[in-house]
């Protein structure tokens, strides 16, 4: 039988069962609904996962402070750039917000670290920076280990960040000397911005530079080769992160 607007479904022993598209329609809403509620909380326990990693981190490398929350702000301003700027990356905000909750894994393998090695306040013989060079692909381990975040897009982007934050554009970084567009957007933008936050920051070994100094910089090399892209982006973004940086500052001092 058919009815204007109306799904049949005939049935032998109960008679003619029917749902009218509304019905349908009405489903299809509550469906959706639980979907989306299930997807976002999937997304907070995501990221609780992430702060919680990052957080372990904090706590056995005593100089870091909140460099890990100053990552995510600098690589979420620099990330929302890329995205303006080059949609050949295909960034959205969504991605956006992925990459900078993701950008609080990128030291997450120090935690494997010896602390003669992390904690060590003059510089690190070559052997040592060896052992250190190794926090790229440890971190990787962990984030293997960690199941729920795995094989999602925030493992995905963590998993990225981690290994390859310290590749250069020119192919002189480690642990695997990609080159160029070799190099996941995702690890490039945190790599600038973990750099940034370095030059800012006070250290054991150092005093902060000013926000302008840590800029030139960068821009004049210093600090390791980076994409054309990328330096285009961080002058675009240089007065909100000099903001910022004068903010983190305020903070730490008062």
């Amino acid at each position: 039988m058919k009815n204007s607007g109306v799904i049949t479904r005939t049935n032998d022993k109960d008679g003619e069962i029917y749902y009218t598209v509304r019905h349908l329609e009405e489903l299809t809403k509550l469906q959706t609904s639980v979907l989306q509620k299930q997807a976002l909380e999937l997304q907070r326990m995501n990221e609780r996962i992430i702060e919680t990693m990052s957080n372990v981190v904090e706590f056995r490398n005593l100089e870091s402070g909140d460099h890990v929350r100053r990552v995510k702000d600098f690589t979420r301003i620099l990330a929302g750039y890329v995205a303006r700027l080059y949609p050949e990356y295909g960034l959205d905000q969504e991605d956006v917000a992925v990459i900078a909750a993701a950008a609080a894994m990128h030291d997450v393998g120090k935690i494997a670290i010896p602390d003669a090695v992390l904690l060590k306040p003059g510089k690190l013989s070559e052997e040592e920076f060896a052992v250190m060079k190794t926090h790229t692909t440890k971190g990787c381990e962990i984030i293997h280990m960690l199941g729920d975040i795995q094989e999602s897009e925030y493992g995905r982007a963590s998993y990225e960040i981690c290994r390859h934050h310290h590749e250069r554009y020119d192919g002189s970084g480690y642990p695997d000397g990609l080159k160029g567009e070799e190099i996941p957007i995702a690890a490039q933008i945190v790599s600038v911005a973990d750099v940034y936050d370095a030059l800012v920051s006070d250290r054991c070994y150092k005093s902060a530079y000013t926000p302008a100094e840590a800029y030139d910089m960068i821009m004049r090399g210093e600090c390791g080769a980076f994409s054309p892209k990328l330096l285009l982006c961080v002058s675009c973004a240089r007065e909100e992160f000099e903001r910022r940086a004068l903010r983190n500052r305020q903070e730490t001092t008062s």
